[in-house]
Order: structure tokens, then sequence, then C-alpha cells
């Protein structure tokens, strides 16, 4: 199969273009020159470090916002990974954001289908709820059933959050309009390999206070096995699909956690959350793609008493 995958130069990007090109023909798309890519970095200035990539495959410097030039790049395609966005949700940054997240990925759209493609894998994301980061307003999100689905209204105060919750509503649309395969997939906050292994080295710490952002986290190679997964799937759906770990951040039972620190929030539980479940739903994942997490920091607990 012929795969493109969009913002290929970045962090995500290597992972999947690794997992996929053992067994596929590949397109790579990235609004850098190889030898200028970087790579998300929590530990660098900026949060970005310097990586240049040496592609294997066919590379395409463009913006996803060139007609002209993603056309070209989607002839044959049959599948797009579409992992390139504007990970920031500051108001002053807002029209950028807007413009390469809500109009670039139409613009993925609407080329794919023009080229010929059947499918694009959109990367959402749980900022997509609007409950997550850049809480403008500041006040807590107030949740009336959990483990949060996807089922739940979303209520963003941010360009990211908002432009992410139009991407899924972009792949509906196609999807209804032409029968356009689409996956919208919200990843949870991903976690490097190098950031896992230090968790695991130190251990949880003990939790003293509540996280609006649910305990929640995911392996980066859990979240590259929910992309291949969605990208090779024989039939796909267009709703939200949540890829998060099983577990948490948190050390204790996760009713243990609630009980402690937000016990109004039991009443509201809609199905058992054995020794320390996650909060956030990964169910669709699992009944949709056949996502199941390899990792949990089950490791990194100690002995607390």
């Amino acid at each position: 199969m012929r795969i493109a995958i969009t913002g290929a130069a970045g962090w995500l990007g290597r992972y999947v273009t690794a997992a996929l090109e053992t067994s596929h023909e590949l397109v790579l798309i990235d609004n850098v020159a190889p030898e200028e890519a970087t790579i998300f970095d929590p530990s660098a200035p900026g949060g970005r470090r310097r990586l240049p990539l040496s592609p294997s495959w066919p590379y395409h410097h463009l913006d996803i916002l060139d007609d002209e030039g993603l056309s070209r790049a989607l002839t044959d395609v049959e599948v797009v990974v579409h992992l390139a966005g504007r990970p920031t949700g500051e108001w002053e940054n807002a029209k950028a954001t807007v413009m390469t997240n809500i109009v670039g990925t139409f613009n993925v759209f609407d080329q794919a289908r023009m080229a010929g493609a059947r499918r694009v894998v959109n990367a959402s994301s749980i900022n997509a709820f609007g409950t997550f980061y850049w809480r403008v307003s500041g006040r807590s999100p107030m949740h009336r059933s959990l483990p949060l689905t996807e089922d739940e209204p979303v209520t963003p105060e941010d360009p990211y959050s908002m432009s992410k919750a139009t991407t899924e509503v972009l792949g509906a649309t196609f999807n209804r309009a032409f029968g356009f395969e689409a996956v919208n997939l919200r990843f949870a906050g991903v976690w490097s390999e190098s950031t896992y292994d230090a968790a695991l080295d130190a251990g949880l710490p003990a939790t003293k206070e509540w996280a609006d952002d649910l305990f929640q986290w995911v392996h980066v190679l859990d979240v590259t096995q929910g992309i291949t997964k969605a990208a090779l799937v024989d039939t796909v759906v267009p709703v939200p699909i949540t890829l998060a770990a099983a577990d948490t951040r948190a050390p204790e039972p996760t009713l243990e956690v609630l009980a402690k620190l937000r016990p109004e929030l039991i009443q509201y539980l809609c199905e058992p959350l054995p020794k320390r479940a996650g909060l956030l739903s990964i169910a669709r994942a699992r009944t949709f793609l056949g996502y199941e997490p390899r990792y949990s920091l089950d490791a990194a607990v100690r002995d607390l008493s």
C-alpha cells in the first residue's frame, strides 16, 4: 500500500514511518527541509531539538496549504496519515493555528479525496474535549460521566482545542458527503521513551492534589500502534477515538484517588475502575481498532506506606 505521512520529519512522524516502512511504500511530507528538521523535546530550549532527517522515501518539502504541491505529493496514495499541525493554544497565535490546523486539515482531506485516496487518519488530540489544557477561564472542567468518553460534549476555550475539535467535524463531513474514510484519533499526553524510562527508574510520587487532566498519559509506541492500526484496519468509523494508556500517572488505586481528592465525582462513575484504571476511556479504540496499550506504569509504583 502507498501511504503518505504529513508532519513526517517530526518526532511522531518518524515513529510512524519506522512502523510502516517495512511493509508499505511511503510518501513523506513536511514544511521543513530534511536537513533543518526538528523534533519535540521538552528538555530542549523552546521544547524542540534539531535532528536532521535522512529520508529513505520520496520527501516533499511543502506546506499543507499548498494545493498544487499537495496534489502532486498524493498521487497514487491510498491512505494519508495526517500528523502536521501547530500544537499551541495561545491566543496570540490563534490565526496561524486556525490556518494550519483547520484550513490545512481541510486541504489534506480535500486533496486526498481528489487524488483518489480512500482514507485520512487525522491526528486530533484529547484537547478536542476542551477540558485539558489552555483553559483560558481558569475554571476547572465539570465532568458528569467517568471514565471520560468521546461522547462528552466538547467545550474548548482556546484556539488549539477548538481547531482539533473542528478537524473531527471535517472528517465526519467528508465521510457523509463523499463516503470518504476518516479516522479521528485523539492522542492523550504522549510520553517519549526516555520520559517513560525515567518514571520507571524514579517511581511515581504520591498523589497530593487533583489533576484536571485526569492523570492521563500514553507511551509514544502505543500511539504509533494506534495510528498504524487506523491506517491499515479494514473498516473505519469517523467518530473520535481516544488513544491513551489503560492506567493513570497516579500510583494509588484510582478509586482511592477519587475518594480522597474528588469524592463528589464517584457518583458519576459509569463502570468499575479496578486498581489503577484510567479515567479516560479507550473502549472505542479497543472496539474499532483492536488497540491495546502495551505500556503501563505498574512497574513505577513503589511501596507508598
